[in-house]
């Protein structure tokens, strides 16, 4: 297996001063783009067209669809009979961050020099993103044993900024891609509780560019790509100990990735090297405990509680042959959101629901990067359902996202031991997502 830093062919002369310090530049910033920021920043919950309409109230806990094989397997027991669903959410991001003072410096005999880093607030990074997701779930042995398929994009992101903006020393372009294939089974172990699981075969693919501070003349452009294939698995329980009452229980095991690439360093459009190798990308376990209760038998209240495990995020260590690891610190903490949310089934074809959640960020003050400019969100959510028919449903929702402001101030290590840049900015966004699914019942 080849790492960051191996050289495959000798550099260029031009090259050889700067080779080592920038591979090892450019590995640490894929990490700290391609790394999942949060479940408030890249952990995609729009995995339900129905929960989005509830803020992902009481997911781990409804059952209400097939939906349920990514939000907590054990659920299928609950379906009526065979089910496929197929949707779409459409997140619309927005940040505006501000230039607080970034700056870069050159180390000297006679003391640094700093001056300011000049050029553009780097305008809305964020295009309107698709996240697409489908499930199937079928019966066997009279409704006591399901199973069940999930293809989902359980983490991502996607933003660029302008090329020329104050803070491309930290991040220009990010876009990271996972793709999740679930296998699933579920089984009705008592008349009240049903127990459920799945496999996650998963697919990541991250890709990243920024700006390296050469001191003099044109900046230097970092562009790494990586993927990897790797497994997980989730498990949960749904136990109904009354009938209008639902607690379920869901555990998603953390998913560690090497996503083995490329390194490729340029300056004014002459290549300066081309490096492969290898580096991880650990993805958090997650736990869900969702309650759901039917106050008569058309309005339903529910509420939701989860937990991330970041704290194990603490650093990113690029391991090199032959050569001490680098390290640079994240100090991320663990998180968690919590919801509430309610249904009113209007009559026999409408339904209608809402919700409100708390999404704590895991990203902290002196570590926060642009390429993660995340703060605690606070969701409102609506949506409806319209049984078109009784194998037929078409399933809508929207949901505003506001995100608390947030400082970055981070630091960047240049071409040389030398040269450093300090990206200092205040980032204020929000999201707007747009969501719809077709289900059908066989």
């Amino acid at each position: 297996m080849k790492r960051f830093g191996d050289v495959s062919r000798p550099l260029a002369a031009s090259a050889s001063p700067f080779a080592s310090r920038l591979a090892v530049t450019s590995v640490l910033a894929l990490l700290a783009g391609a790394q999942p920021a949060s479940a408030a920043g890249f952990y995609i919950k729009e995995q339900s067209v129905t929960g989005l309409g509830r803020a992902f109230a009481g997911e781990s806990a409804m059952a209400e669809d097939a939906s349920t094989i990514f939000f907590n397997p054990a659920g299928m027991t609950r379906l009526q009979g065979p089910e496929a669903t197929a949707g779409a959410h459409l997140l619309v991001p927005r940040a505006d961050l501000e230039n607080r003072g970034s700056s870069a410096s050159v180390r000297t005999p006679a003391g640094a020099v700093t001056r300011p880093i000049g050029g553009s607030d780097g305008g809305n990074p964020y295009d309107p993103t698709p996240v697409p997701n489908a499930y199937f779930a079928y019966p066997l042995m009279d409704r006591d044993l399901w199973v069940g398929l999930g293809v989902s994009a359980p983490f991502g992101l996607a933003n660029k900024y302008n090329a020329d903006w104050f803070g491309r020393y930290d991040s220009i372009e990010t876009d990271l891609l996972t793709i999740d294939i679930a296998p699933s089974v579920a089984y009705k172990v008592l008349d009240w509780v049903s127990i459920g699981g799945g496999i996650d075969i998963q697919y990541a693919d991250a890709k990243l560019t920024n700006a390296i501070f050469a001191g003099t003349g044109p900046d230097i452009i970092s562009n790494v790509e990586g993927d990897d294939w790797a497994v997980g698995y989730n498990v949960g329980i749904l136990f109904e100990p009354l009938p209008t009452t639902r607690v379920g229980i869901h555990y998603r095991s953390k998913i560690d990735h090497t996503l083995e690439g490329d390194v490729k360093l340029n300056r004014a459009g002459t290549s300066l090297s081309n490096l492969p190798g290898s580096a991880d990308l650990d993805l958090p376990d997650i736990i869900a405990v969702g309650f759901a209760h039917d106050v008569t038998p058309a309005l339903t209240v529910m509420a939701e509680y989860n937990w991330y495990g970041w704290s194990s995020f603490k650093e990113i260590r690029v391991k090199r042959s032959g050569l001490a690891d680098q390290v640079v610190t994240q100090n991320y903490q663990d998180t968690f959101s919590v919801a509430l949310g309610a249904q009113y089934k209007v009559d026999d074809a409408w339904t209608v629901r809402g919700g409100f959640q708390y999404d704590e960020t895991p990203t902290v003050d002196g570590f926060r990067s642009t390429r993660t400019p995340d703060g605690d969100r606070y969701w409102l959510s609506a949506g409806l359902s319209y049984d078109v028919s009784d194998s037929f449903t078409v399933d809508v929702a929207y949901t505003h996202v506001f995100i608390d402001d947030a400082d970055v101030n981070t630091s960047q290590t240049g071409a040389a031991a030398a040269l450093s840049t300090n990206t200092r900015a205040m980032s204020e966004g929000s999201v707007d997502i747009f969501a719809a699914a077709l289900r059908y019942k066989f």
